[in-house]
């Protein structure tokens, strides 16, 4: 886990090595501009500030948004199987989802999309 940020006050660095990005999801989302893109709309601070853009501008970031957004979830679902088969307990999967020990369905049903995800049968557990 190479990837690292080094920031100072007014700019950041992302590192990270080719072994860190084997199937180049990284090289992909920093040369196709979806990074860059889905950090603008992660620093527009209110609804206004989203509908204020130009219109063709506003369209790029929500693909370029959807795109990763789409990606991390899949990981999460991924990562959220990994967790549950080494042992992890429903509430804290949920703790880790979500912040809530008690949000177990939620925890539930992110592990069944990601066996779904995977190819796999879901299971009563």
């Amino acid at each position: 886990m190479g990837v690292s940020i080094d920031r100072t006050t007014d700019r950041a660095v992302l590192t990270w090595e080719a072994a860190d990005d084997p199937q180049g999801y990284i090289v992909q989302a920093v040369d196709g501009g979806d990074l860059e893109l889905a950090l603008t709309a992660l620093g527009l601070k209110h609804y206004e500030d989203l509908a204020s853009v130009d219109q063709f501008e506003r369209a790029r970031i929500l693909r370029a948004t959807a795109k990763l957004a789409s990606e991390l979830t899949r990981r999460v679902r991924h990562m959220t199987v990994a967790a549950r088969e080494d042992g992890m307990t429903w509430g804290t999967l949920a703790s880790n989802l979500t912040g809530d020990p008690h949000a177990r369905s939620t925890a539930r049903s992110t592990y069944e999309a990601g066996l779904r995800q995977m190819g796999r049968t879901v299971t009563e557990d």
